[in-house]
């Protein structure tokens, strides 16, 4: 027997089945209801809740943090909200309350230092680079200038000489003047200060000094007392320091007490430095060979001390002379502790380095305290008192030219020692007028 439905019965027989089945899962579906909050107990409005492996089931909190959804039991609800880390729950059996708290996601909740005051991250519209004292701590640094070096993205930092304890150039913002100077302005703990180092003589090469010869003023804080280094790049900068802030402004936090039982801490390093590579020049044949040929070329009586270039030696490399392979190193002790009113740090510090060129070095003393005193809930005071003592010693001479440049015009058949091994200082005089 053979039985056919018009389009019309094939189409009702369809709806009664979708009916039949929708009811079916009716009867299963819950009313899941309950708050979210945040960890500090306070309902969060705007939470998107959705049934896991769905499009069509959603919700979302009211201004009271409550919601309400259809699922069935086993189903996984998951709960969405900007700044905080997102939480999945499984439906229960017996369609009970659901109420969920949510954790704010650490990143984004992040507080860093704005010249006016603390924001959150998450909250900050200005330009702002931040590096952490995890980061500091990751390489070995001299002085805080050069902890930005390749950190700080569209920061510039330039050393401008290998001397112990000289300056960085930094450009936040650009080079803003001519004939001014384009360092940014320094803010440590509140107190600003401008970053251009003091010229002094040496290291001048022919006038061109570029920054070459200037004493870093930053040099006189240790490292190791910096928590965290903030650089304001925009404009708003202005707002707070003035005409000072147009070169940008670095933000540094040292390092203050902390509630909980005293820590005593030591931070310490050694370090070798030598010259990477040195600039190929002739060897005293070489150089008997070249003024022979000059001598000849010009017609000049050639120097008799030069005829016969296969009885000299190789002559003095003045580079082996001026170059030795230099160590550095660092020391830092430090007690950090407090309590419930009050709060300390006390830290002493040393560094010492030699500079790869004989004669130079940079010695670095440095003390801090800090003190910290809740009065009452709405007033805090507080204070620090720090103390640096460095002593930097630097190569002079009396010409024009450093001394990496005069070791590079002296010739090969001077001698730097007599015949006692002392050194000659005949020829160091008369190198230096040269």
């Amino acid at each position: 027997m053979q039985f056919s439905l018009s389009p019309g019965g094939r189409r009702w027989i369809f709806s009664a089945l979708a009916l039949f089945c929708s009811t079916v899962l009716s009867a299963q579906m819950l009313d899941i209801r309950g708050i979210v909050t945040d960890e500090a107990g306070e309902p969060l409005a705007g939470v998107t809740i959705r049934v896991v492996n769905t499009t069509d089931r959603g919700a979302s909190t009211d201004a009271y943090g409550a919601y309400s959804i259809k699922a069935m039991p086993g189903e996984r609800l998951t709960f969405n909200y900007t700044g905080h880390l997102d939480q999945t729950v499984t439906v229960p059996a017996d369609g009970s309350r659901v109420d969920i708290k949510l954790s704010q996601n650490a990143v984004l909740n992040e507080v860093v230092v704005v010249g006016y005051g603390t924001q959150k991250r998450s909250d900050l519209t200005g330009a702002v680079s931040s590096v952490s004292e995890e980061q500091l701590r990751s390489s070995v640094v001299t002085n805080l200038d050069q902890a930005l070096q390749g950190r700080v993205a569209g920061v510039q930092v330039t050393q401008n000489s290998g001397q112990p304890g000289g300056a960085a150039s930094i450009r936040i913002r650009g080079a803003n003047s001519i004939t001014g100077s384009s360092e940014p302005l320094y803010v440590i703990d509140g107190i600003p200060f401008q970053g251009d180092g003091v010229s002094v003589a040496g290291f001048d090469w022919a006038g061109g000094a570029n920054g070459q010869n200037r004493v870093n003023p930053l040099s006189t804080i240790n490292p190791n007392d910096i928590v965290s280094i903030e650089v304001l790049k925009d404009a708003s900068a202005s707002a707070i320091y003035g005409a000072r802030a147009a070169n940008g402004v670095v933000l540094i936090t040292t390092r203050r007490g902390k509630k909980g039982e005293s820590k005593i801490s030591y931070n310490g390093f050694y370090g070798n430095q030598s010259l990477p590579n040195k600039l190929e020049m002739m060897n005293l044949q070489q150089y008997a060979d070249y003024q022979l040929q000059i001598s000849n070329d010009l017609g000049l009586q050639p120097n008799q001390h030069y005829l016969d270039p296969s009885l000299l030696g190789t002559g003095t490399d003045w580079q082996d002379e001026i170059f030795q392979a230099a160590g550095m190193h660092s020391h830092q002790l430090s007690v950090i502790g407090g309590t419930d009113k009050t709060s300390y740090a006390v830290s002493g510090g040393f560094f010492q380095q030699d500079g790869i060129v004989i004669g130079s070095n940079f010695d670095r003393y440095t003390a801090r305290v800090s003190l910290d005193n809740q009065v009452k809930n709405w007033f805090k005071v507080g204070g620090s008192l720090a103390y640096a003592k460095t002593n930097e010693k630097i190569t002079l001479n009396d010409g024009g030219d450093g001394v990496i440049m005069q070791a590079l015009l002296s010739q090969p058949d001077i001698a730097v020692r007599d015949l006692n091994g002392d050194y000659d200082l005949k020829w160091v005089l008369t190198t230096t007028t040269v």
